[in-house]
């Protein structure tokens, strides 16, 4: 069960065979069932079901953009310094953003999450969407400060709220708020005054992006490491720089603290790329085995 330090990843065959599938899933079955503390990483992919649109999918959010901005490629927009460049843009593109997140519905996969934590599996749920829909199944928020025991925390931020770079301070979004971002006027910071409010998203080379996401987190991450006996990756395609530094900083994490070889990891998506991807990270793939499945029976989504 990644005595050997070893990984599972589950994906697709063209041509599955039904007893082959049922061994696979009740190895994932197996596998989880062993855990008695669980650190999940979740994508996208969890909420493709969910009313919000992925980013690196045909009409998702970079093609949206390319062909919105006239840009050459569409993960431009999620840059800071484009940000920087046309700021009311990206406000009014990110307002878009936000009416879908407003209008989505929680997953079978959140659901699925939120009972492993109701049974006192799960030791955090980091995520990197900004739909905010871990907070719809009852999951609260982490925060360093105001709320360090919370279950989930949101790497990239949270699509709902705006920030203060300055100050820090946030605010739900509300009507008259909306109105402001959509109109593509500044928003200045009722805290502080020192500066504008900006969606509460992580961005690419983000100079702010210690008022998305504190340092902390990665302090809360190598403790929760310390204890947890399992991480699950669902819904990740590990195509975005972003996703696959995490992966490697849980591997670093557990190699420092000598769990490597104890702790499993398991990639949870019914795409080969995410399969090729996640290989394309190790130095050593012999260390990686694989578990093939269908999409149908494996789909985190």
């Amino acid at each position: 069960m990644g005595d050997d330090g070893s990984r599972y990843s589950f994906r697709k065959r063209r041509r599955p065979q039904q007893d082959g599938i049922d061994e696979a899933l009740n190895q994932l079955l197996e596998l989880t069932a062993s855990c008695g503390r669980l650190v999940i990483f979740s994508g996208s992919g969890l909420s493709a079901n969910s009313g919000m649109s992925m980013f690196s999918t045909k009409n998702g959010l970079y093609e949206r953009a390319r062909q919105r901005f006239k840009i050459q490629d569409g993960i431009k927009l999620f840059s800071y310094p484009f940000y920087k460049q046309r700021r009311m843009d990206v406000q009014q593109f990110f307002a878009q953003i936000y009416g879908e997140a407003k209008n989505s519905k929680a997953s079978p996969g959140h659901v699925a999450i939120a009972q492993l934590h109701e049974l006192g599996k799960l030791q955090r749920h980091y995520t990197l969407n900004i739909d905010g829909l871990a907070e719809v199944v009852g999951m609260d928020t982490w925060h360093h400060e105001k709320n360090p025991e919370g279950i989930t925390v949101e790497m990239h931020g949270n699509i709902s709220y705006v920030v203060c770079p300055s100050c820090h301070a946030t605010e739900r979004l509300s009507g008259p708020v909306m109105a402001t971002m959509k109109a593509a006027q500044p928003l200045a910071c009722t805290a502080c005054g020192e500066d504008e409010m900006r969606f509460k998203v992580m961005l690419y080379d983000d100079e702010e992006g210690d008022c998305i996401t504190p340092e902390d987190v990665f302090e809360r991450l190598e403790d929760d490491l310390a204890v947890a006996d399992g991480v699950l990756w669902v819904g990740i395609s590990f195509e975005q720089s972003a996703s696959t530094e995490y992966f490697r900083k849980v591997r670093h994490m557990l190699a420092a603290a000598g769990r490597l070889g104890s702790v499993v990891q398991v990639v949870i998506n019914p795409s080969d790329e995410a399969a090729f991807n996640v290989l394309s990270t190790v130095s050593k793939r012999e260390d990686v085995k694989l578990l093939d499945c269908s999409s149908t029976s494996c789909s985190s989504s």
